[in-house]
């Protein structure tokens, strides 16, 4: 990790959210993964796990054992059960919500 001053901005059962606002980098743990992204990443990769889910809403095929999100590795997958995929996305869009909020509160009036 970079010498920043990160933080947490979300957790849950699943995971955790961190965010170091000096490098605009966000830390997402999710099961045995560590994402590390910046920039816009995080939203993408929240717009990837809405989109899997509304794949699997679409085929209304809840009892998979397992979804499957693309990543842009070739031949590379993650794999999550739909329960996890579900916690996954809540716990992002907490995030998502807790960044906003902070930066709301943080503008001068």
């Amino acid at each position: 990790m970079s010498d920043c001053n990160y933080k947490m901005l979300s957790s849950n059962e699943i995971g955790n959210v961190l965010y170091c606002k000096e490098y605009q980098e966000m830390i997402i743990g999710v099961g045995t993964f560590i994402l590390k992204f910046k920039d816009e990443q995080p939203k993408i990769f929240l717009k990837a796990l809405l989109g899997t889910k509304d794949e699997y809403d679409l085929k209304k095929n809840h009892l998979v054992e397992k979804v499957f999100l693309k990543t842009p590795v070739k031949n590379m997958m993650l794999a999550l059960s739909w329960e996890e995929l579900n916690l996954s996305i809540d716990l992002l869009q907490v995030a998502f919500l807790n960044l906003e909020v902070s930066e709301i509160l943080a503008v001068k009036i």
